[in-house]
């Protein structure tokens, strides 16, 4: 893992991060207060560093899952890590108040491999895509963790999601060469956008309306990217929303 910093124009290597991981190093997620890095790896661990006065120190490793670790992401709170894996699960580790990290839920929602976690902005909801083409929404129940609702519609494998910064948009990427845009339906909202609803989708390369049969409750799909090519669009890299 290396670390960069700015200088003038340049961007050059700070800082080497040795000696945790045992192969390949998939995600890197940074603390919301910037002095943690947590890095997911192929050896099905998790990593913790804690930035010092010199340079990082290795202070947790996290096992558990039995394959390779796809992802991680801190929580907008900094009090809540979550990580996801080959082996189709989702965990989420409690952050403790001497730096420790306990699982706090796993979570056994997606049928096949898990690739990409990421939190709400504001919110304690966090978001997991995967191998079986849906995205899942995660949300505290009293004691444990829940699935409160599952986005359908693409046709293949869900790579990548992000939210925008207001959290009232989702963003995912697809093997099936599209990239869909979810807006945020709060109950009582004025567009009448409820459970069991289809979704209506622009196509702008298209210029048509396009209605997906999905099951869809509080995120809903309201933009369907698709442009003319023969490829997935970002196999195994991310996608962003401003």
């Amino acid at each position: 893992i290396r670390i960069w910093g700015q200088e003038g124009d340049h961007w050059v290597c700070k800082s080497v991060l040795e000696g945790c991981h045992s192969r390949t190093v998939r995600c890197v997620s940074w603390s919301p207060c910037g002095n943690k890095l947590a890095s997911a790896s192929f050896d099905a661990t998790t990593c913790v560093w804690r930035k010092s006065a010199a340079d990082f120190e290795l202070i947790n490793t996290l096992e558990g899952h039995e394959n390779e670790v796809k992802s991680v992401s801190w929580s907008p709170s900094g009090s809540l890590l979550s990580t996801c894996s080959r082996d189709k699960s989702v965990w989420i580790w409690e952050v403790t108040e001497d730096e420790d990290c306990e699982c706090a839920s796993v979570l056994t929602e997606h049928k096949q491999d898990v690739k990409k976690v990421t939190w709400h902005p504001h919110l304690e909801i966090l978001s997991s895509c995967g191998y079986d083409d849906t995205i899942k929404m995660y949300r505290e129940d009293e004691d444990d963790w829940c699935c409160y609702d599952t986005l359908t519609g693409h046709e293949s494998t869900v790579w990548s999601i992000t939210f925008d910064k207001t959290g009232d948009r989702l963003a995912s990427c697809s093997d099936d060469k599209t990239v869909k845009i979810w807006q945020a339906y709060h109950p009582g909202n004025h567009e009448g956008a409820y459970k069991n609803t289809a979704c209506v989708c622009i196509s702008y390369w298209t210029e048509r309306i396009i209605i997906i049969d999905a099951l869809l409750s509080i995120y809903q799909c309201i933009c369907l990217l698709q442009a003319l090519r023969h490829q997935a669009i970002i196999q195994s890299g991310s996608v962003y929303v401003r």
